[in-house]
């Protein structure tokens, strides 16, 4: 009876142990506030009569050797420039020493298609906080910055200071982001500058006005 007992309690344990396993390697979802939709344009503001705000989605891998936090993209008008700008932003913190760092943004409109991709990679030696606020900005189409609502964040790769490489899983990323009620598929998550069409030249394609006979069907950035 007594060794009834104690094989029974073996049992609870290992699927005790086996449960807290399990919930620790799901990948977790914080929402963050991404600000007004209103966004300046060269001919005024657009969205003005719109209580939306942005949602900024940011997503973490516990086994990843990097957390990532208040993550997300806001649009910038350029006035020097007359310029649209996506501004990404978050901060990385290394659970253990890196000298490298990816990390992706997914955008999707107010209906939850996607948009576009972009990443932000520093090479970087760091056991501490790294500030993504300062490292890349990306050239956009007014049209494209009033209509980012949700932003989904995530740590891509990390290279470790001892040389070893941690990649994302791809396919429960995007049945986590399709959850959150945002349309997404595996090439989806592909930053636009791994979508190059041609070598040096980055594409995005858009739908010209009714009756704008003058209006690009694609919109080139040279690096």
């Amino acid at each position: 009876m007594r060794a009834t007992i104690l094989i029974g309690f073996a049992i609870l344990s290992l699927g005790v142990a086996v449960g807290q396993s399990k919930g620790e390697t799901e990948l977790q979802v914080r929402q963050e506030d991404g600000g007004s939709v209103s966004v300046k344009t060269a001919s005024g503001f657009l969205n003005q009569d719109s209580s939306l705000k942005r949602t900024w989605y940011v997503i973490d891998d516990p086994t990843a050797p990097a957390r990532l936090d208040r993550a997300g993209v806001f649009p910038h008008f350029d006035d020097k420039e007359k310029s649209q700008y996506l501004i990404p932003v978050g901060t990385v913190s290394p659970k253990e020493a890196i000298s490298a760092v990816e990390v992706r943004y997914a955008l999707f409109n107010v209906w939850g298609d996607h948009l576009r991709t972009i990443a932000v990679t520093r090479l970087v030696d760091s056991s501490t906080h790294v500030d993504l606020r300062q490292s890349n900005q990306w050239l956009a189409l007014d049209s494209e910055v009033s209509q980012l609502v949700s932003v989904a964040a995530f740590v891509a790769r990390v290279r470790t200071a001892d040389g070893d490489v941690w990649s994302y899983d791809t396919t429960r990323m995007v049945a986590l982001i399709d959850g959150l009620g945002l349309n997404v598929g595996t090439a989806d998550l592909v930053p636009d500058e791994q979508r190059m069409v041609n070598p040096g030249l980055i594409y995005w394609t858009y739908t010209p006005k009714q009756g704008d006979t003058s209006a690009k069907t694609a919109g080139v950035l040279k690096p």
